[in-house]
């Protein structure tokens, strides 16, 4: 009696290894996030079902140089874009097997993203615009120009201040314009940071205001063709407001487009002076 006490013991203390009775053999993941060229890659393929332990193998197709399948975690550093199709296999204590394909894609470095946050509503004072970014990447250097309807608002003198330590700060003003250019002196930024601040005054009450932004983005990168980033963009509140004269910031300044658009070229081509790679 104490013999078969002892085995029944035993098998509830090694019941623990079995998954749901029934259950059968498979992966869990429907798809992979996508890994960035030159950043470190990790995710883990989970399986379900059979008995445990699972064995993971590249069934089929080809990863992207740099990755490669350990202990069922794809990890490790991809070093060229692309698409990559391929299979993996799992096998479990029975010896039952399992495939399921897989894409991986990898993606340039994405540019970081940037924003002013100006107010969505009217505006009946000064509004102080704080330029923030996010999703840095070893940034060394930043230019900024961002344009508004000179008719509604005016920029404060002395406004501008840069944000953090051991930053070099160039502005150019005009009516209706600003061109900041920072540059971080000995360091670079990664994450979130608040870059430089400045103050706009509305000459109509109520105003409301629209931002149109250019942006250079300078990172540190051993490849120099992949070391600049453009983004064009606008936000803000452009719809007019009754009992003003207040027009939007594209009817303001139509005369400008062309030669907004040829900068914008020029800058490309280098025939404007871009950020400094040593700044």
């Amino acid at each position: 009696m104490l013999g078969v006490l002892v085995l029944l013991i035993n098998l509830a203390a090694c019941a623990g290894e079995f998954d749901t009775v029934g259950e059968a053999l498979r992966l869990l993941q429907p798809s992979l996030p996508n890994a960035i060229v030159g950043e470190p890659y990790e995710q883990q393929i989970h399986a379900t079902g059979g008995l445990r332990p699972y064995t993971f193998r590249l069934d089929s197709g080809r990863l992207p140089e740099g990755i490669t399948l350990q202990n069922g975690a794809l990890r490790g550093t991809p070093t060229a874009t692309g698409q990559y199709d391929f299979s993996i296999a799992v096998s479990d204590g029975n010896l039952n097997k399992t495939v399921q394909e897989f894409r991986l894609t990898v993606t340039e470095v994405p540019p970081p993203t940037f924003t002013m946050a100006p107010p969505q509503t009217e505006v009946r004072d000064s509004v102080t615009l704080r330029a923030a970014v996010t999703g840095a990447r070893s940034l060394a250097a930043v230019r900024t120009l961002v344009t508004w309807d000179p008719a509604a608002f005016r920029l404060r003198e002395g406004s501008v201040v840069a944000t953090g330590r051991d930053v070099a700060l160039l502005t150019s003003e005009s009516e209706g314009q600003l061109q900041v250019d920072l540059a971080f002196l000995g360091r670079t930024l990664d994450g979130e940071h608040t870059l430089f601040s400045f103050v706009l005054e509305p000459l109509v009450e109520p105003a409301t205001l629209w931002l149109d932004q250019r942006v250079e983005f300078l990172s540190r990168g051993a490849d120099p063709s992949k070391r600049h980033h453009f983004v064009r963009q606008s936000e803000g509140s452009r719809t007019p407001l009754p009992g003003t004269d207040q027009r939007r910031p594209d009817q303001n300044q139509d005369e400008h487009q062309d030669e907004r658009h040829d900068e914008d070229q020029e800058l490309r081509d280098g025939t404007l002076p871009p950020i400094d790679g040593e700044p």
